[in-house]
């Protein structure tokens, strides 16, 4: 690396020192435009400035270089062999603090985009006044072939992890991140360079927030780095999760969700947001369900109402959180929801069995789960944008699916549910009357999700739908045992299996698959009862050692249900075969995995059927030693196995 330093020292020292890297290749005929939007910023803050060469092969790029840094104090210039973006912008880090030991803070600035006047002095006072702040990342104004992006929202982890490249490199850096030692990933070289290092700055407990008066002008064309790493966007991200498990794991980004994403609003006297109906909810500022709606259109990617609304009376609530079944409940009315016109109805009924099942007629509702969108274009009709559906349905709720759940005790109280929900909608739809239609408030165009896509995409990188909506505690394992026999049994061996291992606290989730699954009484020990309802193996479809079982294929579409409930536990304990081909997925989403070998309940060669998935497996749960001794004469490895206490 070669560096051409400054000839002159007569240069003003007043005022914080920031510096801007400027790594440049095969762009000379923008260089000028980004240095001269650069040197602008010193007069409200000191600017120096790195321009480096990533051994561009125009012999234009090293004359401007050289020219800049002969003919200005202020700019130093680095030329180094073409080793890509990532190492051309740490080379520029490393001169930059050498050369100025005392600079505050570091921009990057590619060399085909440009600084708006002051963009760097608003930055900075962000840094400056706000210490949990360790990076600004601009507004962007984008010019060429498309028009802006609004990207001023609070960042999230979901959003760091899922929409992560929305934060543009273009960003003034504290350099206490510097000094922890974080750099650009110099293996990263066809894109996504600057998502990474924010996913790492992120891991690391650093944040950053965007400052909309902090303009960028950057430079949008029909081909670019960033084209080219969107064509190849998959395999990019995959190498983001590689890098990152810590932040992609199923339990971290299910946890992100509830605090920054909750999934359920409940109307009521005042609104309130959950995932976890069993942990505090959040009430949502003012009780007014209009003006939040109107929000919702106008603003769709900034926080305000959940995905989906509940009305239910609050004795109902109460009933089924007594009987652990309120979260069990919402999965199968979220789901119901998604399969129809985004609607659902729980009907309460008598019975000897606590269940779950579609239902054929309302009746009495005694919950209602409806999508937020559905319900806003219920209330602002044809007041919505063009884009919305031209005749929306004044009724949210017809043509709604039915979940009935049979109770022993029957229902606690009338279903007034829907009532609510139609006294809630006239209301709005007075309040709105005169109201201006809904247009965006910011010109930028929308770059992040609103909060059904933040849902939608949460569901796509866990692989499930819908998910688990279960608090992931840190103060507590979250621990799920799926049996589809003996649910107090399949309770006490979760019970014996922390003993055993010593972990504790825990939080027992009993989960009940298989057809039609139902049980009487959720034993003693269990924080939360989940109904499965598990479609059909193959028939014979797997085999292994000459054996055929009964498994579903690992990747069946039809258990995308079971699949998203029991993603993102620390510790899930299986009792069942059927479960099998889904562990190693569970597994590399970050959950230790652990099976209980019932010789009395799994087919017959299930000493066969167990080693097929040993690979996914971290403990082997057995009864007596002799039996875990046999098993590892199939080749189960020793170290896996735990002998339950009594």
């Amino acid at each position: 690396m070669r560096t051409l330093r400054p000839v002159r020292r007569d240069v003003p020292t007043a005022g914080p020192r920031v510096a801007i890297v400027i790594p440049v290749f095969r762009q000379p005929q923008f260089l000028v435009e980004a240095v001269a939007s650069a040197l602008a910023q010193d007069s409200e803050i000191a600017c120096r400035i790195v321009i480096v060469n990533d051994g561009c092969p125009l012999p234009d790029t090293h004359a401007l270089g050289l020219a800049y840094a002969l003919s200005d104090p202020r700019i130093i210039y680095v030329r180094t062999g073409n080793r890509g973006l990532s190492a051309a912008r740490n080379a520029g880090i490393t001169a930059a603090l050498s050369q100025w030991p005392d600079v505050a803070a570091l921009a990057m600035l590619d060399a085909d985009n440009r600084l708006a006047a002051g963009a760097l002095a608003r930055g900075y006072a962000v840094l400056a006044r706000d210490e949990t702040v360790s990076w600004v990342f601009p507004q962007i104004n984008k010019f060429g072939i498309t028009l802006s992006g609004h990207a001023a929202v609070p960042v999230s982890p979901l959003h760091a992890a899922l929409q992560g490249s929305f934060m543009d490199a273009s960003s003034l850096i504290h350099r206490r991140v510097f000094d922890a030692g974080l750099r650009y990933d110099e293996t990263l070289r066809d894109g996504f360079e600057d998502w990474a290092f924010w996913l790492a700055a992120w891991s690391r407990g650093f944040r950053g927030r965007c400052e909309p008066g902090m303009g960028l002008d950057y430079r949008y064309r029909p081909e670019s780095m960033v084209r080219n790493a969107a064509r190849q966007r998959p395999m990019l991200l995959e190498a983001l999760r590689r890098r990152h498990p810590d932040l992609f794991a199923a339990r971290a980004l299910l946890a992100a969700e509830q605090q920054h994403h909750p999934r359920y609003g409940r109307v009521g006297e005042a609104i309130t947001r959950f995932t976890d109906a069993a942990r505090p909810a959040e009430p949502l500022a003012g009780p007014d369900l209009a003006a939040l709606l109107w929000r919702s259109l106008a603003e769709p990617e900034h926080p305000s109402l959940p995905p989906y609304l509940v009305w239910g009376e609050p004795a109902v609530v109460v009933a089924l959180g007594r009987d652990k079944l309120l979260q069990t409940t919402l999965r199968h009315l979220e789901a119901a929801a998604d399969a129809a016109n985004g609607a659902a109805i729980l009907r309460l009924e008598p019975g000897d069995r606590i269940a779950i099942r579609s239902g054929d007629d309302v009746g009495e509702a005694h919950l209602v789960l409806i999508a937020t969108a559905a319900v806003a274009a219920a209330v602002a009709g044809d007041r919505l944008p063009a884009a919305a559906p031209p005749t929306p349905p004044s009724d949210p709720a017809a043509g709604a699916a039915v979940v009935a759940l049979a109770r022993p005790d029957g229902a606690p109280a009338p279903g007034r549910a829907l009532d609510a929900m139609h006294a809630a909608l006239a209301a709005c739809r007075q309040e709105v009357a005169d109201w201006e239609s809904p247009q965006r408030w910011h010109w930028h165009l929308q770059t992040l999700p609103d909060a059904h896509g933040i849902v939608a995409a949460l569901r796509q990188e866990i692989g499930g739908t819908p998910l688990s909506n279960l608090a992931r505690r840190p103060d507590r394992l979250s621990v799920a045992v799926v049996t589809a026999g003996d649910p107090g049994r399949a309770v006490a061996i979760a019970a014996r299996f922390l003993r055993a291992t010593g972990n504790a606290p825990a939080d027992i989730h009993l989960v009940v698959g298989g057809a039609h699954p139902s049980v009487a009484v959720v034993p003693s020990g269990a924080a939360n009862l989940e109904l499965l309802d598990w479609p059909g193996n193959g028939v014979k479809a797997f085999r292994y050692f000459g054996h055929g079982f009964d498994l579903p294929a690992p990747g069946d579409p039809e258990w995308r249900a079971v699949r998203g409930a029991l993603a993102g536990f620390d510790i899930l304990i299986v009792a069942s075969e059927s479960l099998l081909p889904f562990l190693a997925e569970w597994r590399a989403q970050g959950t230790r995995i652990a099976v209980y070998h019932d010789r009395g309940g799994w087919p017959v060669q299930a000493d066969r059927l167990i080693p097929a998935f040993e690979h996914a497996i971290d403990h082997v749960l057995v009864e007596t030693a002799e039996e875990g001794g046999r098993l590892v004469a199939l080749g189960i490895p020793g170290t896996k196995f735990i002998v339950l206490p009594a």
